[in-house]
């Protein structure tokens, strides 16, 4: 008998802070926005169809990542079942959005409704880190997390409510390549690093909006030296000219945020105006971050843990 799911997973602005800490792991603090990846997936009885296989080989071809950890997961339940997926999303792709993370944890969300099974936040980390680093969505809310290695630091019950006007440099970034790269800090950055996530966590404990922003600036800021943006200086302009809060960063991604507090009194129409008039031909696009996308929370889906790898 086939089985069917469907599972969500919003995309992350690039992140809140993103750094080294003192004992060598790379971590971040992801942004939660309200675009999303659905996908519909269908489990059937493995037989050979000549219409079913070239479905399976194009959703391969199409998202080969989403489809290896499907395949990961159903093989350490025992499961040889077929994979068939739809997938749908408002994510732009290769821009520092999340839109691969996002793909997986939906997919995982829509397997976990098909078969009725939970699996444990750690264990569904590993399994997506082992085919890419990617931004911890599959946590509640905001999560502090060592996205290399697929690990949680810390989780916070609250997104900061924001808008974002998002500015595009253009062009792409792989993020499996980038974060292969080697991110020559001193100690003493290192340690600066930790002060800072400190202080955001302490912020966020709070629900400090101002704090908040102050870190993404400094994060954004320092990472200049690691992954320059041509258009940092006249972003970080515009923003204290507009009166923002500050500066969002896609660290691995091509995407620069100028923050705005969710509900504030402002005039979309005026701000994009000002903004495409100090940096005319560069795409823009406005966000929201945005809490858990639906009713039932992914941390009760989590609790079996198989033993792949």
């Amino acid at each position: 008998m086939d089985r069917e799911g469907t599972g969500q997973c919003c995309g992350s602005f690039g992140e809140l802070l993103q750094g080294v800490l003192p004992n060598g792991h790379k971590f971040l603090v992801n942004c939660r926005i309200r675009n999303r990846s659905t996908i519909r997936l269908r489990l059937t009885e493995p037989y050979y169809a000549p219409e079913k296989e070239a479905m399976i080989a194009r959703t391969h071809e199409r998202f080969p990542k989403t489809y290896k950890a499907l395949r990961n997961l159903l093989a350490d339940l025992g499961r040889r079942d077929d994979c068939l997926f739809e997938l749908e999303s408002d994510i732009p792709i290769g821009k520092g959005l999340s839109s691969s993370t996002a793909d997986m944890v939906a997919g995982i969300r829509a397997l976990t409704e098909a078969l009725a099974v939970k699996f444990k936040g750690d264990y569904i980390g590993r399994v997506i880190s082992e085919i890419e680093p990617n931004d911890g969505l599959h946590f509640d809310n905001t999560s502090a997390y060592l996205h290399a290695e697929g690990r949680l630091i810390a989780n916070f019950d609250w997104v900061p409510p924001f808008r974002i006007l998002g500015l595009d440099e253009g062009g792409t970034c792989d993020t499996v390549a980038f974060n292969l790269r080697r991110i020559a800090l001193t100690s003493r950055q290192q340690s600066h690093y930790q002060v800072m996530l400190d202080t955001l966590s302490a912020a966020l404990e709070a629900r400090d909006l101002r704090t908040v922003a102050s870190i993404a600036t400094e994060s954004a800021t320092l990472w200049q030296a690691v992954y320059p943006k041509v258009d940092f200086g006249r972003v970080c302009d515009v923003a204290q000219s507009l009166g923002a809060l500050g500066v969002l960063n896609t660290h691995s991604g091509t995407f620069l945020g100028i923050l705005f507090p969710d509900g504030a009194d402002l005039d979309v129409d005026a701000v994009t105006a000002e903004v495409k008039a100090t940096l005319p031909g560069r795409a823009i696009a406005w966000f929201e971050t945005s809490g858990l996308e639906s009713s039932r929370r992914p941390a009760d889906m989590f609790e079996k843990v198989p033993t792949h790898g």
